[in-house]
């Protein structure tokens, strides 16, 4: 979901706490020493969840200011790339809110800045250098990937956004005398959900996508070959027209070609383009285990969403049917301005009975779009009425609901025992603009096993390894090539992503900056990267890699400090930010103290921080003298298996620098990907989480799915939008607009 670009933010009180202490000292006849005042020594307290400071509401620099910046206004610091504005005589120091924002919403050309894309990679170059300053997560290598496929295969092309399973088989072929069907192994577990998989989940199994991909198309435009968007003219009659109207809302027309037929010969029509739009932004969706926002970005969305069936009848005033080929999607002013405003009109359809059943897509005289009375209808069930078609969509979102298909493949069988799916060619589907139609008669989707799927794959149990990643990994692949090229084959490109140890930024040390970037100066990660990938990979100091366009147009300026191995820099960072105590609140000696401390302030004294611990309950939070003071212990939960995980093990737990100079304490987690990403990292109560916040760090990866480089929904510190698990939570002092 798009950030709002009136984004009401959350601010944290600062409180200054007295420091209190007592003097038992007994009476004497002659003026105290003043060292008689002081307490004897460290008096330990009982923390007071009281002194816990909450949140408050605060305003943005960006919902202030932002409409009225131009990126000629900003200047950048030469030595740490941070950048800063004047305004109405005061200096803003341009934080990751107002640049994630700005990277979209803000690329009006300006000064020397001639062209929309030449001001948004200014300021993508701005995000990336404040994001490397923050360092909300650990870049420790940006690999290669290499695709291993059967020979028999040709005209085999991946990328970055073309992945093996679905965009790149879809432009392949198979040589002429060979069986033409190709057997796909899957690294993900099928679970039979293939119409709508992220349907009633928070995260949809990547091979469920992959075969949704294969079985939807003809959509209006598509992520090409580089990661960018562009239209479909196979499908499209024109190019569709965006105009800016008089309230400052945005609307898209689109006309599509006529003849366009589902997999059952069925036609397509304006209406299906729109059928689920509809269909995703009601209650009855919600109802049904969706998210109900598909259309939040459009004019008449919250009064649509809102209608429940009674009364008088509510259209959707932001999409219309114009006639049976053409409609149109009208934008709210707030995504207006949107940078990559054109993915708005990037529509597939879908068949109306999938969403609606039985009823149908109503339209009022002015052209907008409502539902008929059925779809709200409500029955009784087990004492409460509920909508009845929320049965009816869930039901037919199911693979064998005899429901047609619009993409490449239909899906012909499912077998929920062995875990396979089958699909078969759809002769109606009309392709796109670069790939054509499909030509593989039957696509089989198997699971594949990590530890033996080489063996697999030259057994001829699979005809398409995809990903292949890592030192020994990769030159198992390289070799069998190398060895029988007559039956094997591979194709690589430089992976759009990187492998990570990514932070909680809101609880615990890792919610300090300073101890973001010690870390990462305890990290050698050209070494780390050279041994993980075995060469065939790269470092990188922010999130992007080095073939994207942005980072390209931006190679020879970008200043980004690459954490070079330095435990005097990591020591050095650390005292700067506070680390400097032992657990007396005495100056912490390194050989002689165990860990460092800091002593909290301000919106360090969170409710978290205040009952934060090490995992082994080894050190905790402490109140001294009426002072807090919490352990620089990280709390770091690594999947297995993982190589990377054992990598850091060694790399990083045992490094002797963390334990004895740093004051660094480290305790490890061993845990399975679900429960460490979804239960302790995210804190979803449904995958294990227990509900004490004690996750500081976990490695896992991370991807860019597109050349769209959009930004402003992913780094926040509004409790809103990362309470849901979309977003991360990023602490950013020069956001607050009470600051300045």
């Amino acid at each position: 979901m798009k950030r709002i670009i009136s984004l009401i933010l959350a601010m944290m009180l600062v409180l200054g706490l007295a420091a209190c202490g007592s003097n038992n000292a007994p009476a004497a006849t002659e003026a105290p020493v003043a060292a008689a005042t002081e307490p004897a020594g460290p008096v330990y307290e009982e923390i007071d969840l009281a002194d816990a400071v909450e949140h408050a509401d605060y305003t943005s620099v960006y919902n202030m200011i932002g409409s009225k910046v131009t990126i000629d206004m900003v200047t950048e610091d030469p030595d740490t790339g941070l950048a800063t504005v004047e305004f109405e005589g005061k200096t803003y120091e341009l934080g990751m809110d107002f640049l994630s924002m700005a990277m979209v919403y803000n690329c009006t050309p300006a000064g020397e800045y001639e062209t929309a894309e030449d001001v948004y990679n200014q300021w993508w170059k701005l995000y990336i250098q404040r994001w490397n300053w923050l360092a909300p997560e650990v870049p420790l290598y940006s690999n290669q990937y290499f695709d291993l496929y059967n020979a028999k295969i040709e005209n085999f092309v991946t990328s970055p956004y073309w992945s093996p399973s679905h965009q790149a088989i879809i432009g392949a072929n198979v040589k002429e005398g060979e069986a033409n069907s190709v057997i796909l192994g899957s690294s993900t577990e099928l679970s039979g959900a293939f119409r709508n998989s992220a349907w009633g989940k928070s995260s949809p199994g990547s091979s469920d996508q992959d075969i949704e991909q294969l079985t939807s198309g003809h959509a209006t435009a598509y992520s090409n070959f580089d990661g960018a968007y562009q239209w479909n003219y196979t499908v499209l009659a024109e190019e569709p027209v965006a105009v800016k109207n008089e309230d400052g809302t945005l609307t898209y027309t689109i006309k599509i070609n006529e003849g366009l037929v589902f997999s059952d010969g069925s036609a397509i029509n304006a209406k299906n383009y729109v059928a689920s739009t509809l269909a995703n932004s009601t209650a009855v969706a919600v109802a049904a285990g969706g998210t109900g926002n598909s259309g939040m970005t459009l004019v008449g969305y919250d009064a649509f969403k809102a209608f429940e069936g009674e009364g008088d009848k509510v259209y959707f005033e932001g999409i219309k049917l114009i006639d049976d080929y053409t409609f149109s999607f009208t934008f709210t002013d707030e995504y207006a301005d949107y940078y990559y405003a054109s993915t708005y009109a990037a529509v597939s359809p879908t068949p109306l009975a999938l969403y609606l059943g039985e009823n149908e897509i109503v339209v009022n005289e002015n052209g907008s779009c409502g539902l008929s009375d059925g779809f709200y209808a409500k029955v009784e069930k087990d004492g409460t009425e509920v909508y009845a078609m929320a049965d009816v969509i869930n039901a037919n979102l199911k693979w064998d609901s005899a429901l047609p298909y619009s993409g490449p493949y239909t899906v012909s069988n499912w077998d929920a025992s062995a875990l396979v799916a089958t699909l078969t060619l759809n002769p109606n589907y009309v392709g796109d603009d670069i790939r054509g139609k499909a030509s593989i008669e039957t696509i089989t989707y198997v699971k594949m096993v990590e530890e033996t799927q080489m063996d697999q794959f030259k057994s001829g149990q699979i005809d398409v390894l995809g990903g292949i990643t890592g030192g020994e990994e990769t030159k198992a692949a390289l070799a069998a090539v190398e060895a029988e090229p007559e039956k094997y084959a591979e194709t690589h490109y430089d992976r759009a992503g990187y492998g990570k140890l990514a932070f909680r930024c809101d609880l615990g040390p890792t919610a300090m900056t300073e101890v973001r970037q010690a870390i990462m100066y305890t990290i050698n990660r050209p070494e780390f990267a050279q041994t993980f990938t075995g060469g065939y990979g790269t470092v990188v100091h922010g999130p992007y890699y080095e073939g994207m366009s942005a980072f390209k147009a931006n190679a020879d300026s970008i200043n980004l400090n690459p954490y070079s191995y330095s435990a005097d820099e990591a020591v050095a960072v650390l005292e700067e930010g506070g680390w400097i105590y032992n657990d007396k609140g005495e100056e912490f000696v390194a050989g002689t103290d165990a860990i460092r401390y800091k002593k909290l302030s301000g919106y360090e004294l969170s409710k978290a921080n205040l009952q934060y611990a090490s995992i082994d309950n080894a050190y905790k939070t402490l109140k001294i003298n009426g002072e807090y003071y919490m352990p620089l212990a990280i709390n770091w939960y690594g999947t297995q298996p993982n190589t990377v995980t054992d990598q850091l093990i060694t790399a990083w737990q045992t490094n002797p620098n963390a334990t004895s100079a740093l004051g660094m304490y480290i305790t490890y987690t061993s845990c399975d990907f679900t429960t460490g990403l979804y239960g302790e990292y995210l804190q979803i109560e449904a995958y294990g989480w227990d509900g004490i916040a004690k996750c500081a760090a976990i490695n896992f990866a991370t991807g860019f799915n597109s050349a769209i480089y959009d930004m402003s929904w992913y780094w926040t510190i509004d409790q809103s939008m990362y309470a849901d698990y979309s977003n991360n939570y990023l602490m950013d002092e020069a956001d607050f607009w009470e600051n300045y």
